[in-house]
């Protein structure tokens, strides 16, 4: 069985596009980044923790988690409005990182992954950022956006589309000798 462990509706539906018979198991966990943690070993962090501790050996488990980083700070989900806001105006006009990592445990084996995609952002007025949080609602992303959002921010990338959408998919893809045994066409 294929077990994720996220409530992504991005990373699921990117996973059910490819023909994945997936059962959902997402776990909670506190994602406060700890004083002087860098980006890197915080994603990894966050991944390991929703991974887990796995009983089940003859699972295919997949936990993932996406940031966005600007000038080597983190950009969280936003707290409310007015933080989407205070984000948005931070990015307008500039160019940032996205990192999208994830880990795959068979056995007891653990195979973390991540990706990075370059984003540049439209130079967005304040009245331009708060018509498309009122349109969007972004506040469960990274960033306080989504890169498939209709007139949304992004104005080029340098990488990958799913990587940005929460999923390092090409680096996913190439470890098929793990989970091509879990897949299943529905």
């Amino acid at each position: 069985m294929f077990i994720l462990k996220s409530a992504s509706p991005r990373r699921i539906q990117i996973l059910r596009d490819l023909g994945f018979q997936l059962q959902l198991d997402p776990t909670n966990i506190d994602e406060t980044q700890n004083p002087e943690e860098d980006s890197f070993h915080y994603l990894e962090r966050m991944v390991h923790s929703k991974l887990g501790e796995l009983a089940d050996k003859n699972n295919l488990y997949l936990a993932a988690d996406t940031i966005v980083v600007f000038q080597n700070e983190i950009l969280h989900k936003p707290l409310d409005l007015e933080d989407s806001i205070r984000i948005l105006k931070t990015l307008s006009g500039n160019k940032h990182s996205v990192f999208s990592g994830a880990a795959l445990r068979t056995n007891s084996i653990t195979d973390f992954f991540y990706e990075e995609t370059v984003i540049e952002f439209k130079n967005w007025s304040e009245e331009e950022i708060r018509d498309y949080i009122l349109r969007c609602k972004p506040f469960d992303k990274a960033g306080s956006y989504g890169i498939q959002d209709q007139g949304g921010p992004v104005a080029f990338r340098e990488g990958s589309y799913t990587n940005v959408m929460g999923f390092p998919l090409r680096s996913f893809l190439s470890r098929s000798s793990v989970w091509l045994p879990f897949w299943e066409r529905s």
